[in-house]
């Protein structure tokens, strides 16, 4: 591989990016059958949307770990996440969370979400679950992915 291919991967960003994208993916396709686009008439359309949300949540996930590294001012603060961290990277994602998902049901109408609904919100409390529990994660095997695991090196 090339360096500059190895550079690009040993990133924070690309780590994150992809861990987001596979997992909330895994948990989108989990939570499908509560959300409306569930009926839709072909596979490929809901594969689109669940693809979509996806890609979302690693954008968002982006974001906060840009706002993050902003007020620590380092990028790096991945390899060394404290709790302090860990919880502010999970509350901004939270909180762009809480106002994407309300601003797309109650004023766009872009979906509803007819069970499992927070109370005035009207979004998902599966929505909520996901970024309470996925994020810190996230941050764990991005870390594990860009630091290796040490144990192995003494296995050769």
């Amino acid at each position: 591989m090339s360096k500059r291919i190895v550079q690009i991967l040993a990133a924070p960003e690309p780590n994150l990016f992809l861990f987001a994208f596979l997992l909330n993916f895994v948990y989108e396709v989990w939570q499908a059958p509560y959300y409306e686009f569930y009926g839709s008439p072909s596979l490929a359309d809901k594969i689109k949307d669940l693809t979509h949300c996806s890609f979302g949540d690693g954008v968002i996930i982006l974001v906060c770990s840009w706002v993050v590294s902003v007020l620590i001012r380092s990028r790096n603060w991945v390899l060394r996440p404290t709790p302090k961290l860990t919880f502010l990277f999970t509350s901004i994602g939270l909180l762009i969370t809480l106002v994407i998902e309300t601003y797309r049901v109650n004023v766009s109408k872009v979906y509803g979400v007819p069970v499992l609904a927070v109370p005035m919100l009207g979004m998902s409390s599966l929505a909520v679950i996901q970024w309470i529990v996925l994020p810190p994660l996230i941050l764990y095997l991005a870390r594990r992915h860009m630091l290796g695991y040490p144990e192995q090196q003494r296995l050769k």
